[in-house]
């Protein structure tokens, strides 16, 4: 399984060990994974949630 984050300025699922830096961890409300990183193709920094999926999801977060 893989870790997918979305990056809001690409508008794109990223894989989390692959295709961005890590930046920090925290938690959600509901207690989700929340993962702020960099994406290695816009540059920009984003925070979103952590989806685990073995094939990269469809549509936006």
């Amino acid at each position: 399984m893989k870790n997918w984050v979305w990056c809001e300025d690409c508008l794109d699922w990223k894989d989390a060990a692959e295709e961005v830096s890590f930046l920090n961890i925290g938690e959600g409300s509901a207690g989700q994974d929340v993962m702020t990183f960099a994406c290695d193709k816009c540059g920009n920094e984003n925070k979103n949630f952590i989806i685990i999926k073995e094939t990269r999801p469809k549509g936006h977060n």
